[in-house]
């Protein structure tokens, strides 16, 4: 068969597999509504700007003459830096977001459709609410600006996403301020919540009007107290001195009183930790940098426990399963590390930039290319190896090898060979002494 690139790639067929959430038509369709595609006939389509841009940065480049390089070899056309650097500007940006949310859609609909229900199942799914800071050139600290240290301004941005452990897709990814706390981002999640579900999340999310809405609306929660909020006996509505209560029994599993204004009727669970995680948790509050924290005897006598604020009732999870679903929060945390260490998300951003919308453009390209990896190809391998059942993909091994191959993946079309590498490179370590994170979640799942 003949083709059009002078690498010898079939670029009609050949990557359909990896790249069927990305056809031509809804691309140009959306293309030509934010303005990026403005003639018929574009020297650069928005499809292979994007698919050129996924396979630069699969060997961990980012420059505009090798970006150029592989929409070349993508399309048979020769292609210039100049032609790439010329496309970074504001409608990209647009056209590159709208993609990504209509990608996220497309994903979630999908998802629903071949969602099984288990009759055991105690959540319709689980949920994982959190957001990572992503590190950017002190360059760009005027277009992004961060935190200061020793009085010279930074650069960062945030990522904000929910995303559903139970389908392993994302509701949504959201680009913040740095200065967006997770407090006041707190009721973003609501709108991608429906009854029976169950959100997981950091004490910093825990607003209490937030947490007043997600009541209302029946979805259960599972969340960290933080220092700030206070607790009310449910008959006497005094405040309860939880470090008194604990030295008379190290375990509390009891309903109170959340809040000095609203007192929202919930669920408290303290357990305590062990003494290594008491200790270390102890160390990094002294080495806290801001002295406006508290940190006063009690609250140092409060590390020594996990408090949980709940609407779940006892009836449904014991205390000890509160604390297990809750520790299902470490894959957002695993998902945050792959982006970093395996995408190498922080270090492809060029240092020096003066152009707003290459940054942005880079950072909604490189969400589209983890979202693909998570909602397609990763979802896909997935579901083939699961006859295996001794067999469980390991996100981060499955992240370094998408990155390390994505080219031939593109380019080659060998399904046997592809998944017996996947058996032995991408998958956890059969071990009898302790369960792997798949086989922590299907326990609690069932």
């Amino acid at each position: 068969m003949k083709t059009n690139s002078h690498s010898g790639i079939k670029s009609q067929c050949k990557g359909k597999t990896v790249f069927r959430e990305f056809t031509k038509k809804g691309i140009n369709k959306l293309a030509q509504q934010c303005g990026y595609k403005k003639r018929n006939r574009g020297k650069i389509k928005a499809r292979n700007l994007i698919i050129g841009f996924m396979m630069m940065i699969s060997k961990k480049i980012n420059t505009y003459e090798a970006w150029a390089s592989e929409v070349s070899a993508l399309t048979g056309k020769a292609v210039t830096r100049q032609a790439i650097e010329n496309r970074m500007k504001p409608e990209t940006t647009t056209m590159l977001k709208m993609i990504l949310d209509e990608k996220l859609r497309e994903s979630l609909n999908q998802k629903k459709m071949e969602r099984v229900k288990e009759s055991a199942a105690k959540f319709k799914s689980i949920k994982l609410e959190d957001s990572t800071i992503l590190n950017l050139p002190k360059e760009l600290s005027e277009v992004f600006p961060g935190n200061v240290s020793q009085g010279e301004k930074g650069s960062q941005a945030k990522i904000h996403t929910l995303y559903n452990y139970t389908e392993n897709t994302f509701s949504f990814l959201q680009l913040c301020n740095y200065t967006d706390n997770d407090q006041s981002l707190a009721s973003t999640a609501l709108p991608y919540l429906n009854e029976g579900d169950l959100l997981i999340r950091d004490m910093g999310f825990l607003v209490l009007n937030a947490l007043e809405k997600l009541n209302l609306k029946g979805v259960y929660s599972i969340s960290r107290k933080n220092s700030q909020i206070k607790l009310y006996d449910i008959y006497t509505e005094k405040e309860i001195d939880l470090v008194k209560e604990l030295r008379k029994k190290h375990c509390i599993d009891k309903i109170v009183l959340v809040g000095k204004s609203k007192k929202l009727k919930m669920r408290l669970v303290i357990l305590p930790v062990s003494s290594e995680q008491a200790a270390e948790r102890r160390r990094k509050a002294k080495k806290d940098r801001d002295k406006r924290l508290n940190h006063n005897k009690e609250y140092y006598e409060l590390l020594g426990y996990t408090i949980f604020i709940t609407n779940i009732p006892e009836t449904l999870c014991k205390a000890k399963e509160i604390s297990e679903l809750y520790g299902l929060r470490w894959r957002i945390e695993i998902i945050f590390k792959s982006w970093k260490s395996c995408f190498s998300l922080e270090k492809l951003v060029p240092s020096k930039c003066e152009n707003p919308a290459r940054i942005y453009s880079l950072i909604y390209l490189m969400l589209l290319y983890i979202l693909l990896f998570h909602a397609v190809w990763y979802k896909v391998y997935q579901s083939k190896l699961k006859r295996h059942i001794e067999l469980k993909l390991s996100l981060l091994k499955m992240s370094k090898f998408f990155i390390q191959h994505f080219y031939l993946l593109v380019i080659l079309d060998k399904e046997n060979k592809l998944r017996k590498q996947l058996k032995s490179q991408c998958c956890y370590d059969i071990r009898n002494d302790r369960l792997n994170a798949m086989e922590k979640y299907e326990k609690m799942a069932a």
